[in-house]
């Protein structure tokens, strides 16, 4: 299966245009809140689907992120999902239609 990265979105990307992102991540059915900021979120191509592929916080039962204690930093599982509006959409700087 053939994969590309069309557009990486850094932790410094995430602080300029925190609007415009969570506005895009909201459209494309994820909590914002629930988004790690690193290592960051890429928009991918997958043989024919464009995916959004994110690290997305692990909370206990009352809601509250998990840390891991050995490495002193919360834990993350690495998701994707298919992604339903684009950045372009969205207005967010330099992006292409696809992406």
């Amino acid at each position: 299966m053939s994969q590309r990265i069309i557009k990486t979105i850094t932790a410094e990307d995430i602080e300029r245009h925190r609007e415009v992102l969570c506005a895009w991540a909201t459209a494309n059915g994820l909590v914002p809140k629930d988004i790690a900021a690193g290592p960051g979120v890429t928009v991918e191509r997958v043989a024919r689907r464009t995916v959004i592929v994110f690290h997305e916080f692990q909370r206990g039962a009352d809601g509250r992120i998990l840390f891991d204690a050995d490495r002193g930093d919360a834990m993350v599982i690495r998701r994707a999902v298919t992604q339903v509006e684009t950045l372009a959409q969205h207005g967010y700087p330099g992006s292409d239609p696809a992406g």
